[in-house]
């Protein structure tokens, strides 16, 4: 057998990754509850919602990860996605543990920073890098791959981007450090912006504009209702349309 042997040419689509990013009480978490989401719990904020399947509040990297690494093997019956809330507060606990715990020379200092750790000139984050692109994008995968989409809920931020062209413009992004915010841009099959619109409609933004970072590779419409079911259906749509879940309600 040779390489080109192994060449694919049937399209196989998974179910989607899709970080979804918008202001606080939107309706994230309840997006999440609808899709029948087992939650990371981040940030200890998701305890008021019923029916809702989380984890207990996870105030450390180690502890995220051995959630993580557990579900890669597998997950309960009644659950059709993994969710992430919120992925900035996930991100803040890896560089804590980055800072705090892994550098040697001041390990357990608590004024250890990104710029100063690990013989300083921001050397931490690449650590922080290597972790997310070597440990916890690979852990996703393995979730994704048993059959399971990812949902990765973040805030939203007014952020200064720079252009491929070179230009400075501002963006409703996710609140992300913009050293590691486009490794999870590149990753996810969808980023979308849920925020309510003048009149007071919840929505998400699926394709960017010169205000909104976001994206898609499924054809999605512009504007979608802030729901699982209209994110299902118009996943369903597009030509490269993987096998998911009918959503449990509206959101």
């Amino acid at each position: 057998m040779t390489l080109t042997d192994t060449l694919i040419r049937t399209a196989s689509p998974g179910p989607p990754k899709m970080l979804v990013f918008g202001d606080a009480g939107v309706g994230k978490t309840s997006l999440a509850l609808d899709a029948g989401a087992l939650l990371i719990d981040c940030e200890n904020g998701a305890a008021a919602i019923p029916g809702l399947v989380r984890t207990p509040y996870l105030s450390s990297w180690p502890e995220m990860r051995a959630w993580l690494v557990e579900l890669a093997g597998g997950v309960p019956d009644e659950v059709s996605c993994v969710a992430i809330d919120t992925l900035d507060w996930m991100v803040q606990r890896i560089a804590e543990h980055v800072v705090i715990e892994l550098d040697g020379k001041k390990q357990g200092d608590v004024t250890n920073t990104l710029a100063s750790a690990h013989g300083g000139y921001f050397k931490a984050r690449e650590i922080v890098q290597n972790i997310v692109s070597r440990d916890l994008l690979p852990l996703l995968n393995r979730i994704n791959d048993i059959g399971l989409p990812i949902l990765l809920l973040a805030h939203a931020a007014n952020t200064r981007v720079t252009t491929p062209e070179g230009f400075e413009v501002r963006l409703a992004c996710p609140d992300l450090p913009q050293w590691i915010a486009p490794i999870f841009i590149e990753w996810a099959d969808a980023v979308l912006y849920a925020h309510r619109t003048s009149d007071g409609e919840r929505v998400l933004a699926t394709e960017g504009t010169s205000t909104v970072l976001a994206k898609n590779r499924y054809s999605m419409p512009p504007l979608l209702p802030l729901s699982w079911g209209a994110v299902v259906e118009a996943v369903s749509s597009s030509p490269a349309a993987p096998a998911m879940a009918p959503a449990e309600g509206g959101a």
